[in-house]
């Protein structure tokens, strides 16, 4: 899996002389779950998360598409989308306006969650 997205996100962290625990840290992860992305071990990855890495080393999220990754396991509801990245063999014919796309509609929904359960936490204490 070297064109993996863990390996990718490792080859940046070294490029940047970056130690995984000061990467993790930033990037408001344990170093053990970074470990294991880096590793292989996890595959499935949050959009979220995949933002604030290509944020983090200030490269556009597709880099970590290119080769042999892709949007997978997504669930449809009401024309949004709700997935992880996984690891998958297949040619990456998408734009790149797609993939921000997808990885905005990933954040507001994640926002949308989130009010959602204030409400819910609210109505539950009254």
């Amino acid at each position: 899996m070297n064109n993996g997205i863990g390996f990718k996100i490792k080859k940046l962290r070294e490029q940047k002389d970056i130690s995984q625990n000061d990467l993790a840290q930033d990037l408001d992860v344990s170093q053990g779950y970074l470990s294991k992305i880096e590793n292989g071990e996890i595959e499935k990855i949050d959009f979220l998360f995949m933002q604030k890495v290509a944020d983090f080393f200030k490269v556009d999220p597709q880099y970590f598409l290119e080769g042999e990754m892709i949007i997978n396991d997504i669930e449809t509801s009401n024309n949004s989308a709700v997935g992880y990245i996984s690891k998958v063999t297949i040619n990456n014919n998408f734009s790149e306006d797609l993939l921000k796309n997808v990885i905005n509609n990933q954040s507001q929904i994640s926002k949308l969650m989130e009010m959602q359960n204030k409400l819910i936490e609210n109505l539950l204490k009254k």
